[in-house]
């Protein structure tokens, strides 16, 4: 008998704890094991991807900021690195993360993988593989006072550079758009194209090599320039290079930039919607004419401009279907 009643004694203990144990039906739901997914299915170098990470994160903040997405060559190589950001703002949705890569224009093509990496630690190895692409060669011949500007040594030119790497190096956590870009000029005339392969002549006959990390778009001094998406205004001032010089940033590590302008009407730290006027045009800096060079920076790479105005980089939906679908 003693024994029964201890039995008993028993059951109504551990019957309460078998009830609050059950998941309650407005707490936030479980999801499953982390999952991921890559858009999009094909990527060439110069081009940006998105990678979307879903998991049991306990705070979203904080998955992200343990995190990092890198890309490597078959052979070990390092070719990208990229933070994570939190995505997720709806106790609905999955708990989710993402971060933008920009695959270079230097890498090779064939086999590659993408690490999800919490400091030297692997989370998750990702297959993956850079498709071909051809890029064009140019040759450019520059007269002394533009053979100086490259050649010359100036302290001031040595400062303006470590302003610029150090704000495209910036990974902050705001999203200020993820939607597809818009031309930020009206005209669509290309003087010289991304990713160009281009040999200066200097004035004394001498060569150099480098490689068009945007677009240049061929319009007259005075042409009113647009912001390509909504964005931070991070650098708007004279710089001895690039001329009248526009920099915002868009996503944690996407910034565009804008060269050789006339005018900047703008101020840095202001938030301004796409469309919204940055100045004008010219030909300030190192020109052959007047243009406006249209570049776009994915953590520090430079990356395709024309990929950010074919579709969004950041296509929430599409990222949260491909999670949910196992895709």
């Amino acid at each position: 008998m003693r024994n029964y009643l201890i039995f008993l004694l028993l059951i109504i203990l551990i019957t309460p704890l078998r009830v609050n144990a059950l998941p309650d039906p407005g707490s936030k739901p479980q999801y499953p094991e982390p999952r991921y997914t890559i858009t999009p299915d094909i990527v060439r170098p110069g081009e940006p991807l998105t990678i979307g990470y879903s998991g049991n994160f306990e705070n979203v903040t904080e998955a992200a900021q343990e995190l990092r997405a890198a890309l490597y060559s078959s052979e070990g190589r390092r070719l990208a690195r990229a933070p994570f950001f939190g995505l997720s703002r709806e106790e609905e949705e999955p708990p989710l993360i993402a971060a933008v890569l920009a695959v270079p224009s230097t890498a090779g093509i064939g086999d590659a993988f993408i690490r999800i990496e919490s400091g030297n630690n692997l989370v998750r190895e990702i297959p993956f593989t850079i498709h071909p692409r051809e890029f064009h060669s140019e040759t450019i011949h520059l007269n002394q006072a533009n053979t100086d500007l490259r050649t010359l040594p100036d302290p001031q030119k040595t400062a303006e550079s470590e302003l610029l790497w150090a704000i495209i190096s910036r990974t902050g956590t705001e999203i200020y758009s993820g939607d597809q870009f818009v031309m930020p000029v009206s005209s669509n005339r290309r003087t010289s194209i991304y990713g160009n392969r281009r040999i200066y002549i200097y004035a004394d006959g001498s060569r150099d090599t480098t490689i068009h990390a945007g677009i240049d778009i061929g319009v007259p001094t005075g042409t009113e320039v647009r912001a390509c998406a909504r964005g931070r205004v991070a650098l708007a001032r004279d710089r001895i290079v690039t001329g009248g010089t526009v920099i915002l940033e868009h996503l944690p590590g996407v910034f565009s930039l804008y060269y050789h302008m006339d005018k900047i009407t703008v101020t840095e730290g202001s938030i301004v919607e796409a469309g919204f006027p940055l100045g004008e045009s010219g030909a300030t800096g190192l020109v052959t004419g007047p243009h406006l060079h249209w570049e776009i920076r994915v953590s520090t790479e430079n990356t395709c401009p024309d990929i950010f105005l074919s579709r969004p980089i950041l296509d929430k939906k599409d990222i949260i279907d491909k999670i949910t679908n196992n895709k």
